[in-house]
């Protein structure tokens, strides 16, 4: 798990640092008994995490066979291979195919289409979304991944924006949250039995809210928290995920 201040980046991990939303009320959040419900997540198998009024959230493992890594960079463009081909390590190599390939392949039966035709724009941060050309331009996603677990959120409402935490121990968590997560003065009330989660919980929301905003975390943010309906869920054992969409 990195924690660092760095440009937007959804198809990657990305994090840093900013201030939370300064709303009076919490975001609202789904009861917690369906959300925190797992999923039991085969290779190279795109398992549905939930659906409810036009939100959809896929999970998806990252560590599998080479020739379903093969199958997924086929529909790869060329910028996308490149971009593959400059990471160092073969692991992280493979997981950026798998996230990729399998994005396309959600994105084109969405969209009717071949998943090596489906056409991405990017914001001036980096933001993905469907290019004018494509149909069903009001299709909206998000993407996350931690260690072997990528997830995609859709939607065909509002804005949306999804992040997941490996649940591993962050050394630093106190300091981050001082400094990021002013808003939630309740996170220093936590026991240090809930410390962890508490903090990734926190993070996750804040990564997804800046996602759905176009934001890379280190930009300034500006957001209430009554503007977003926030979903927790866990895509697998040991992971935190957070999935937000505008009210």
């Amino acid at each position: 798990m990195a924690f660092r201040i760095g440009a937007f980046e959804q198809s990657e991990k990305e994090s840093g640092c900013s201030t939370e939303g300064s709303g009076t009320r919490g975001a609202s959040t789904a009861p917690s008994g369906l959300l925190d419900k797992t999923v039991e997540l085969r290779p190279g198998i795109i398992m549905p995490v939930f659906e409810n009024d036009g939100l959809e959230v896929l999970a998806f493992m990252l560590d599998v066979e080479q020739d379903i890594i093969r199958g997924l960079g086929i529909s790869l463009n060329e910028e996308e291979r490149r971009r593959a081909e400059g990471l160092r390590l073969e692991r992280d190599r493979r997981r950026f195919v798998a996230t990729r390939g399998q994005l396309r392949r959600v994105l084109a039966s969405k969209l009717g289409i071949s998943p090596s035709v489906v056409e991405l724009e990017y914001g001036r941060l980096g933001k993905p979304h469907l290019s004018h050309r494509m149909p069903a331009r009001d299709l909206r996603f998000s993407v996350s991944r931690s260690g072997d677990v990528a997830v995609i959120a859709l939607s065909t409402r509002q804005e949306v924006g999804v992040d997941i935490e490996a649940v591993l121990p962050v050394p630093e968590a106190d300091e981050i949250a001082a400094l990021c997560l002013s808003a939630s003065g309740s996170y220093t009330a936590l026991g240090p039995e809930d410390r962890l989660e508490g903090f990734l919980r926190r993070w996750t929301r804040l990564e997804a809210i800046s996602k759905a905003l176009g934001c890379g975390l280190g930009q300034p943010l500006s957001w209430d928290e009554r503007d977003w309906a926030v979903r927790r869920f866990v895509p697998k054992p040991g992971y935190i995920g957070t999935v937000v969409v505008r009210n």
